[in-house]
């Protein structure tokens, strides 16, 4: 290259940087994002609730978020006293009123207006019994047409009582509606028999000498009735022969518990068909299984006493299931917790149930915070135990107990 092109070049290479130095650049500095533009941008948003929670029970509260931020939400309560809410999510009303509830997530934040109303009362449940179809009986109690509610097969192959209800227009008695356990004769009876109610006694004494309530009599020398009872009075119960519940365990007759033997005195009057079957198609005589017994044993509050009794003095009025080693513990994040540890249940008569526990919340192991947990069990008769626990998960090991 010539020197005049070389010079020609420089020239305009100065030139450039002239006028580069002449001109101003401006830069703007970081701005930080709205809570708007952060929700987007974490994909946080609220999941619509019904704004209701009742007093003593607990729901719980969602929201939207990427997974990378979602150890970043925080949950807060305008006021505990009236509805609480912990590390996830999880409201429990504690008392009538009105509080929000916030999720917030670094500069965003979602509400939700929580009404904490009175809990709708719930009625103690006696009978192990299932049932099913209960809109079928209270249309069928005003049905002019005079058609008796329900039809009775007791199938001796599972020792299983099943009670039939009717559907308008149909022929015949064939929606489910109730399954009771119970005890059938050892030496059956056959051949089958279908028969119908004859009439009714709440107290008989049989030729064994032993006493048996609420009993109905289907013909003349068969009849429904609760376990043996060794006088008259309600808290002379035979445990061992009520133990025998579920088995073919009776010289004739078809024994209950308490509270089915009644609810067959109280709803099935006379003309009622019954119908014993033995017959291994229990899909088709036995359509709702068979309950489970509650059996009596030296863990258990008497032996006098039939637990689905709801004659006044009976100690199981005022009992239910008990749930014990449930208490606060704090757990180092990101490691293992057996939630049963300890854990144990026994039922209203104090058979152990604790298979049957079951355990609900929002425990997030990697993220700090305190999370309730609840454990419910239900037992054989309908009652239910609750207990809460409060599990705080922490980095700080001077918390954790050795």
């Amino acid at each position: 290259m010539s020197f005049k092109i070389k010079t020609i070049y420089l020239l305009l290479l100065l030139a450039i940087v002239v006028s580069l130095a002449g001109c101003a650049v401006r830069i703007d500095p970081p701005r930080e994002l709205t809570a708007e533009e952060e929700a987007e941008y974490m994909g946080f948003s609220k999941v619509e609730h019904d704004g209701e929670v009742e007093v003593g029970k607990y729901e719980y509260l969602e929201i939207k978020i990427k997974l990378d931020y979602a150890n970043d939400v925080t949950w807060t309560s305008s006021d505990p006293k009236i509805v609480r809410v912990d590390a996830g999510g999880r409201i429990d009303g504690v008392k009538t009123g009105e509080a929000v509830v916030t999720a917030t997530a670094r500069s965003a934040s979602v509400e939700y207006p929580i009404k904490v109303v009175k809990a709708e009362k719930t009625s103690l449940s006696y009978s192990t019994a299932f049932t099913k179809n209960e809109d079928y009986i209270e249309a069928n109690k005003n049905d002019p047409s005079g058609t008796l509610p329900y039809g009775i097969i007791v199938n001796e192959y599972n020792n299983c009582v099943s009670v039939f209800t009717y559907r308008a227009g149909d022929n015949g008695h064939n929606v489910i509606v109730r399954s009771m356990v119970c005890s059938t004769g050892v030496e059956g009876k056959t051949p089958n028999i279908d028969r119908t109610v004859t009439s009714q006694a709440e107290l008989v004494q049989l030729s064994d000498g032993k006493y048996y309530r609420y009993t109905t009599y289907v013909g003349d020398d068969l009849m429904f009735q609760s376990s043996p009872y060794s006088s008259e009075s309600a808290d002379s119960l035979i445990a061992e022969e009520y133990n025998k519940l579920g088995t073919a365990a009776t010289a004739k007759n078809i024994r209950l518990s308490v509270a089915d033997a009644k609810w067959i005195y109280d709803n099935c009057k006379e003309g009622t068909r019954v119908k014993i079957v033995n017959d291994s198609r229990t899909s088709v005589y036995t359509p709702l299984g068979v309950p489970k017994t509650m059996k009596l044993t030296e863990n258990s509050a008497s032996l006098n006493w039939d637990p689905t009794d709801s004659t006044k003095g009976n100690p199981y009025i005022k009992l239910k299931p008990v749930i014990s080693g449930v208490e606060d513990v704090a757990v180092m994040i990101d490691k293992g917790f057996d939630l049963m540890s300890g854990v144990t249940a026994v039922d209203t008569c104090g058979n152990d149930i604790t298979a049957k526990v079951k355990v609900d919340g929002n425990l997030n192991r990697a993220k700090e915070g305190d999370y309730v947990v609840t454990y419910l069990v239900t037992d054989s008769m309908g009652r239910t135990a609750r207990v809460d626990r409060t599990i705080t998960v922490t980095s700080d090991e001077s918390k954790i107990k050795k």
